[in-house]
């Protein structure tokens, strides 16, 4: 039962998947350091561009939100063609072991008649 496990662990991609964890867990962190609940700011003057600035925080978040999305996506696509070639790969080795028992079986069954 190991073997097929070592044969995934040998098709996904970890080197993509290393190389990119260090920006998305700084991204991450950024997110949630933004996201932690803030006192109340006071009341100024301008409650309009108060209002815009809380606006063009929240579409910086968005955009990186979305980056973060984008690349954990790709990761994940990365993942599943991966999986998809262990798939085709199991199934060349299970046509190749139905093909080697029936050569053995049939291998043995001459060299029994064949006395």
């Amino acid at each position: 039962m190991g073997i097929p496990w070592l044969l995934a662990l040998k098709a996904i991609p970890w080197d993509t998947i290393l190389t990119n964890a260090p920006s998305i867990l700084r991204s991450a962190d950024a997110l949630l350091s933004e996201t932690k609940v803030r006192p109340p700011a006071t009341a100024s003057r301008n409650d309009v561009q108060a209002l815009a600035d809380r606006v063009a925080v929240l579409e910086q978040r968005d955009r990186e939100t979305a980056e973060l999305l984008t690349r954990v996506s790709t990761q994940i696509a990365a993942l599943t063609t991966a999986g998809e070639v262990l798939e085709a790969r199991a199934r060349w080795l299970l046509v190749v072991a139905i093909a080697a028992s029936v050569t053995s079986v049939l291998a043995c069954g001459v060299a029994l008649f064949a006395r």
